[in-house]
């Protein structure tokens, strides 16, 4: 049972989100730092608080942090995104083995999905989470290091794993795009998942909304001749179309 003390230093930690070490030695005053620590070890076991470089953040309040960073993303474009998600589900084949990537777009094709049978591999833990309560999706997680802002997994094992597997169609999704740039992200590692589902995978469709294009980031995954189809939400800049018929990218226009 939680003595009143450290139940008192808990309610004051999660009533502030973050506490600095300072403000933990006044609120222990006449107390060792031998009974500081094990009361803070107690309370981060129970999952109350992490302990950080300069004192301890509510893990309450990190949560709901993470839960704001995705959830404005996800509120952002949703009629286009819908749109989009519609029609990328018109190009999944029952029995197909479809690579679902991270992001509030591929999650909008997740919500919509039918009851066919389906494999899933996604490296979305939200989309995984989704499909695995439907009966009619063998669903498949990448695993590896998830990322607080796009609850995307990626890394070394995300890679083996993609490796091993053979991608019938990939719906991806990029975080910018531009003729310069090609279709980029802004994470080194979630960048080189994408490579590797790229390269396996026999068909891959980029599903992006107006709001990408001429947005460039650090990382780039995939250049326009890496793609076989993109699906937007309102018609392109003329450049881009005629870079996309160079390549022989077919296109549609999904108009929410």
């Amino acid at each position: 049972m939680m003595n009143e003390r450290i139940a008192k230093v808990r309610d004051y930690i999660q009533s502030r989100g973050e506490v600095s070490v300072s403000e933990l030695q006044s609120l222990y005053e006449g107390y060792s730092s031998m009974t500081i620590w094990r009361d803070l070890k107690q309370l981060e076991e129970q999952g109350y608080i992490r302990r950080v470089h300069g004192g301890v953040i509510s893990m309450q309040s990190a949560a709901l942090q993470i839960e704001g960073v995705y959830s404005k993303r996800a509120r952002e474009n949703t009629r286009q995104k819908i749109a989009i998600a519609k029609a990328a589900l018109k190009l999944i084949r029952p029995g197909h083995a479809v690579y679902l990537d991270a992001g509030s777009t591929l999650m909008a094709v997740a919500n919509h999905m039918g009851n066919d049978r389906y494999t899933i591999i996604t490296s979305g833990a939200n989309i995984a989470i989704e499909l695995s309560q439907r009966h009619t999706c063998d669903v498949l997680l990448t695993g590896g290091q998830i990322s607080e802002n796009t609850l995307s997994c990626s890394g070394a094992q995300a890679e083996a794993f993609i490796s091993s597997i053979n991608i019938d169609l990939a719906l991806m999704s990029p975080s910018g795009f531009s003729l310069r740039t090609g279709f980029t992200s802004g994470s080194q590692s979630e960048s080189l998942l994408k490579r590797a589902v790229i390269a396996k995978a026999a068909k891959v469709v980029m599903l992006m909304d107006h709001s990408k294009i001429g947005r460039s980031l650090p990382f780039t995954f995939a250049n326009l001749s890496d793609i076989d189809m993109l699906v937007c939400d309102s018609p392109l800049p003329a450049e881009v179309e005629t870079a996309l018929k160079t390549q022989g990218v077919e296109t549609i226009v999904a108009e929410a």
